[in-house]
């Protein structure tokens, strides 16, 4: 399964790269600097594991992604960015043994990234790094660690403020969990619908 969604990531951004020679809804413009927000959400797949996969959660996930700032450089934004996924009763495996688990897992982070927009194409590559914690369904979680997202996206203008489009993003975690020296480590994939005020 998650061979098959890197595999449709892979063939989406490369769609992205062919559309964006072509400003769908408006003329195109560079950013110019002022007040950044971008949200977005989608889905994908999601996965992590205990103690080097003596425990895995893995199955699809909802991802969420959302960017306040500022640009300090035309085309070049700097924001602070919330982001993470859930996985609803995911696949759980223990030491080889695969079950469907009760339990919705939840990665949360906060941190700081930036935005760069390749013009006049309106495709943009936006870096995050933060801290982040992996929590359950039933009220348990993990001590805070590092999560990282990578989202290369495409937007077209709808006026002369907002911009709408597509993205793609892969995240990474590693976050310890609480009382003992082991960590859960992991990685999500997403495809994600975009708005974004510049």
């Amino acid at each position: 399964m998650r061979k098959s969604l890197f595999t449709r990531t892979v063939i989406f951004v490369c769609l992205i790269l062919v559309l964006s020679s072509t400003d769908l809804f408006a003329g195109s413009r560079d950013h110019v600097g002022g007040f950044f927000l971008r949200l977005s959400g989608g889905g994908g797949a999601s996965q992590t594991s205990f103690n080097d996969d003596a425990l895995k959660f893995s199955g699809s996930s909802s991802n969420t992604n959302i960017a306040i700032g500022g640009g300090i450089l035309p085309n070049l934004a700097l924001h602070a960015t919330l982001f993470g996924w859930m996985m609803l009763e995911p696949d759980v495996e223990i030491l080889g043994i695969t079950a469907t688990s009760d339990e919705s897992i939840l990665l949360s982070a906060v941190g700081v990234g930036v935005t760069y927009y390749i013009m006049p194409i309106n495709i943009y590559l936006s870096p995050s790094i933060g801290i982040g914690a992996l929590s359950e369904e039933s009220g348990g979680g993990t001590d805070n660690g590092i999560a990282l997202d990578m989202t290369l996206g495409k937007e077209w203008w709808v006026g002369s403020s907002w911009g709408l489009g597509v993205a793609g993003s892969f995240g990474f975690h590693s976050v310890p969990e609480k009382g003992v020296d082991l960590k859960w480590s992991g990685y999500d994939f997403s495809l994600r619908f975009t708005a974004t005020l510049n």
